[in-house]
């Protein structure tokens, strides 16, 4: 596929342009225009109403990924000036244990709201919009899906989905960027394999905002309230080092494995979902990798590539089959139900490479609208 291949040969070569003017933009009022902007979506009230612990969980999540973000730019900074590539000791031990209390500690994660702010605003002001206005949008589609009102939530999707794309500066397309940009840009792997255990931890947070879809799809009433009690305890046992099901994603969770019922309601708001969660990861290697001549730059360039409607994507069929063919069990395990092993018989990543002459895949049929 001409795209896949591409995609590095296209982000690599932004990496060594001027950056962007926008990088250097983090004004009073650039971050007043955007607080604003966000508080039109991502506050409705349905979600608090009738699941107060996710939301409040899912709030504190937030706080979390920008404390991340701000120790990674540190951390990046560090390790690229003292010309080592190995991260600094006991960095990662450190800041699992800060994350880890912050999503359980509501107090915590007040004290760290404005390290998380510097976080987010450590990616400059542009791709700090751009995660903003994502996570406030997962924020409006989980309400949505917990409004009981809501007759027609695949519609009022559509609705949300059509408001998210007024802001298309900053507004992630509705078709799913080929996953191949994983593995192929310029500082591929540099927070996964610098940082493996707060890669998992990122990662995790993708499966709990997934995972709390899928009961509000499927179930009503008192099942919904206990499947989503469910997808939360096994969201802080994947945080414990434990045995699987008890454990950090191996591989990135994508809404064709964990949310199938979510695809069914709306393809093109879970698209935006998992091209976030991408970006989110690409960032992170810019951030942590000791190879960034120039972040601010290489943050544009990854903002211009997620941004573009019509670089490097891939259809409905092939989200879905690339997805699961990394395996379910390996991005956390289906929501409602235990998984205590992999359904494949390949493992993670290595799985789709099948196709390129290794045994023929079975692939789970997935919901079609």
């Amino acid at each position: 596929m001409i795209l896949r291949r591409s995609t590095a040969l296209w982000l690599t070569w932004l990496t060594l342009a001027p950056a962007a003017p926008v990088a250097a933009q983090s004004s009073t009022t650039t971050r007043a225009s955007t607080t604003q902007q966000v508080s039109t979506m991502g506050e409705a009230s349905a979600l608090a109403r009738h699941h107060a612990d996710l939301d409040a969980l899912v709030h504190r999540l937030e706080r979390a990924h920008g404390v991340l973000l701000a120790g990674l730019a540190e951390e990046g900074r560090t390790v690229r000036a003292s010309g080592d590539d190995l991260p600094t000791y006991d960095f990662e031990f450190d800041m699992i244990d800060r994350l880890t209390t912050i999503v359980h500690d509501g107090a915590a994660a007040e004290a760290a709201a404005d390290e998380a702010e510097r976080g987010y605003e450590a990616l400059g002001a542009r791709a700090a919009a751009v995660i903003r206005w994502g996570q406030a949008f997962q924020r409006e589609t989980l309400a949505v899906l917990a409004d009981p009102d809501v007759s027609d939530p695949a519609g009022a999707l559509g609705d949300l989905l059509a408001t998210y794309a007024t802001r298309p500066e900053v507004a992630l397309p509705t078709v799913p960027k080929d996953m191949d940009i994983l593995y192929d840009h310029a500082y591929a792997f540099g927070f996964r394999t610098g940082y493996a255990d707060l890669d998992g931890f990122l990662w995790a947070g993708h499966w709990l905002r997934l995972a709390a879809t899928e009961p509000m799809t499927d179930l009503r009433g008192v099942e919904r309230s206990t499947g989503i009690d469910t997808v939360s305890t096994r969201y802080y046992a994947k945080l414990t080092y434990g045995e699987p099901p008890d454990f950090f994603p191996s591989e990135i969770p994508l809404a064709p494995a964990i949310a199938p019922g979510f695809i069914w309601l709306s393809p093109e708001t879970a698209m935006v979902w998992d091209n976030l969660s991408m970006l989110l990861e690409v960032l992170a290697d810019v951030l942590a990798s000791p190879d960034t001549p120039d972040v601010p730059t290489a943050i544009e360039a990854t903002l211009d590539f997620f941004l573009d409607p019509d670089l490097a994507v891939t259809d409905q069929d092939e989200w879905e089959i690339m997805a699961l063919r990394h395996g379910i069990f390996y991005q956390g395990g289906f929501p409602l139900a235990v998984m205590t092993e992999s359904e494949r018989n390949v493992g993670g990543h290595a799985a789709h490479l099948a196709e390129g002459g290794g045994a023929a895949l079975t692939i789970p049929g997935m919901p079609r609208r």
